[in-house]
């Protein structure tokens, strides 16, 4: 098994947790954080019985979706970075197989990864590489929407996920507090569809939340019938714009899983 390690994640985690434990004056050393990052790396590939040595992935600049939000900005929070921000992503591309690619995100990087890797796992003849099966490794939740095994460390509120072996339709359930929905597979993916995702600022269907998405995607046995029920969804709020919206939510939730022969992201359709 290999990790695929969400760099982007660990830099602001680590960056963060060496400013809050450090006992003195001044920011905190780089020694100090560089040991928090090597213990939080070891420790992820014990948790998933790591084989192969892990892989980082970063963001690159001048994200592809910035040119398809058109309800709202993409990701329009603000982001304060950790001191050390800049020297991790330093050490990150000198201690580690690093991919990065501009235009995508770590995210996007991970699942055309472990989409490959899973495609030669399960025997399809169009791919050629590694044999060595991989594992997402990140606290981001959007990623268990991807096929194959994952893996979430736990920090603070946020429990650990996995390892688990997501299939390609996945399973869907509500919090306990009604606020949210917790999921993996296509499931998660239209569910998120009808949420939006605020983190993101991606929008769903207006005034429609977990419990509502929930009640519509319940009862769907195929990616068939989950496209179906969110569409009728979109219709009735939108009328004849509903499949432009929805297409645009779509494609902005979607992990891109292939490139296009020009290299650019294989966007998310409509099932046929």
């Amino acid at each position: 098994m290999q990790p695929l390690i969400d760099g982007d994640v660990l830099r602001y985690e680590i960056g963060f947790a060496a400013e809050a434990g450090w006992q003195q004056e001044g920011v905190p050393s780089f020694d100090y954080v560089q040991e928090l990052f090597e213990m939080r790396v070891a420790n992820i590939c014990a948790m998933v019985g790591a084989t192969a040595p892990p892989i980082m992935f970063l963001t690159g600049k001048h994200n592809f979706r910035d040119q398809l939000a058109t309800r709202q900005p993409y990701k329009t929070r603000a982001s304060n970075k950790p001191w050390h921000f800049n020297n991790l992503t330093a050490f990150i591309n000198w201690s580690y197989d690093v991919r990065l690619t501009e235009g995508l995100e770590a995210d996007d990087l991970m699942a055309i990864e472990q989409c490959r890797r899973e495609a030669i796992f399960n025997g399809n003849p169009f791919y050629s590489g590694p044999t060595v099966r991989s594992i997402i490794c990140t606290r981001d939740k959007d990623l268990r929407a991807v096929p194959g095994w994952h893996y979430g460390w736990e920090l603070g509120a946020q429990p650990e996920f996995g390892p688990e072996l997501v299939d390609e339709l996945g399973w869907l359930k509500l919090s306990s507090d009604r606020k949210s929905i917790k999921g993996t597979g296509l499931r998660f993916f239209y569910s998120q569809l009808i949420t939006g995702d605020r983190t993101d600022s991606i929008l769903g269907v207006e005034g429609l939340g977990p419990v509502k998405a929930m009640e519509i995607l319940e009862a769907a046995r195929d990616e068939r019938e989950l496209f179906e029920s969110v569409r009728s969804s979109y219709v009735s709020r939108y009328g004849s714009d509903s499949d432009r919206l929805m297409l645009e939510s779509g494609r902005l939730l979607w992990m891109t899983r292939e490139l296009e022969k020009n290299g650019s992201p294989r966007l998310w359709e409509f099932p046929k």
